[in-house]
């Protein structure tokens, strides 16, 4: 994820609105969640759960957990700012 560039896009995009701006391409894991949290208003996680979801397909009474665990580790990542 190249941090600069998204940093300098997003400003450019602000100088045209005041809308919340969410950024959610390369957003994987803890630290690249905590990065994007840093220079963007909102951090948009789809594929990270999709991919976990497609995994558990045979053994659905995990995925609950696993989900909750997962977007539980982003967001103690973004609260931390790490």
């Amino acid at each position: 994820l190249d941090m600069a560039s998204v940093s300098r896009k997003l400003n450019e995009l602000r100088q045209y609105t005041e809308l919340t701006i969410g950024v959610g391409f390369g957003v994987r894991d803890a630290e690249s969640a905590a990065q994007v949290a840093a220079v963007a208003d909102a951090v948009i996680v789809g594929s990270v759960l999709v991919n976990q979801l497609a995994e558990l397909v045979d053994q659905p009474d995990k995925i609950p957990a696993t989900l909750a665990a997962t977007v539980a580790e982003l967001r103690a990542a973004i609260d931390q700012g790490i």
